[in-house]
């Protein structure tokens, strides 16, 4: 049996292992079962002439020729290198990662007492983007800075008809160290007196990740997201927090930055009906 036909026959093998094209692929298979009938030509005529001059009962010829394939056969499978088996591994690591990522996050203390929400004075703009299909592009201005205003689809009209004059725009902010990276519009007012900016952040302090965990009430956001806030805070309030208490933080706005200057501890809900109950 040539060695180099098996060789060929072993990389083509490999080769059609790796290859995600249809139609590559369906012509390696066929050359691969060409090669694979040759050689069991080439068995059994090698077979034949070392075999003895009396004649082989049919039945021993067959088993004889199943065996020889079945050898063959397990002769010319590659072996799979790590890199081969980390590959076939990865499809279902990546669906294990899919699965953990797809698990609702569990429910902190104190819920339906989280809130994280501010109003603030600026203007909405609009930078029109090419397309019918594409989303306009909302920011908020204020006090010289342009925040990214993420808007539902049930506040396009809202938000078109608000555009282009002062308001006090309130809103779900995302807070990544002390900076406001964007803000989610929940509605807009008339900038009055009796209306001031005002700041509304209750959620657990995380000692370890140093932030603030709000979790939206799940009579009102069924997915149970979690937001992480990451505010400055003052090394007064910080001394005050407790690791996995409820907290209500005081905070203060400078152009984008917003710092914690007060804190208070929250009486979760379960606390309060274990409160009653006794």
């Amino acid at each position: 049996m040539p060695s180099a036909t098996i060789d060929k026959l072993n990389q083509l093998k490999v080769q059609l292992e790796q290859c995600n094209n249809e139609t590559a692929a369906l012509l390696l298979k066929r050359t691969i079962a060409k090669l694979e009938s040759q050689l069991q030509i080439e068995q059994l005529t090698t077979g034949s002439a070392k075999a003895p001059s009396k004649e082989i009962p049919k039945a021993s010829q067959a088993s004889t020729k199943r065996q020889s394939i079945d050898q063959d056969q397990a002769k010319g499978k590659p072996k799979a290198t790590p890199q081969q088996q980390q590959a076939t591994k990865t499809p279902q690591a990546k669906s294990k990662q899919r699965k953990q990522r797809n698990k609702r996050q569990p429910l902190l203390s104190g819920n339906g007492t989280h809130r994280a929400w501010c109003r603030l004075p600026g203007i909405i703009r609009v930078q029109e983007v090419e397309g019918e299909k594409e989303r306009p592009n909302y920011f908020l201005e204020l006090d010289g800075h342009q925040i990214p205003l993420r808007v539902k689809h049930r506040f396009a009209k809202f938000t078109k008809a608000a555009l282009h004059r002062p308001l006090m725009v309130k809103c779900y902010p995302q807070i990544i160290d002390g900076q406001i990276f964007f803000t989610q519009f929940a509605g807009a007012i008339e900038v009055t007196p009796e209306k001031p900016e005002a700041w509304v952040l209750i959620g657990v302090w995380n000692a370890h990740k140093q932030r603030v965990l709000v979790q939206r009430d799940q009579k009102l956001d069924n997915n149970r997201r979690i937001l992480q806030h990451s505010p400055l805070i003052s090394e007064e309030c910080l001394e005050k927090l407790e690791d996995r208490k409820l907290y209500r933080f005081e905070c203060q706005r400078k152009g984008v930055t917003v710092t914690v200057v007060g804190v208070e501890a929250v009486m979760s809900e379960a606390e309060k009906s274990d409160q009653v109950i006794s």
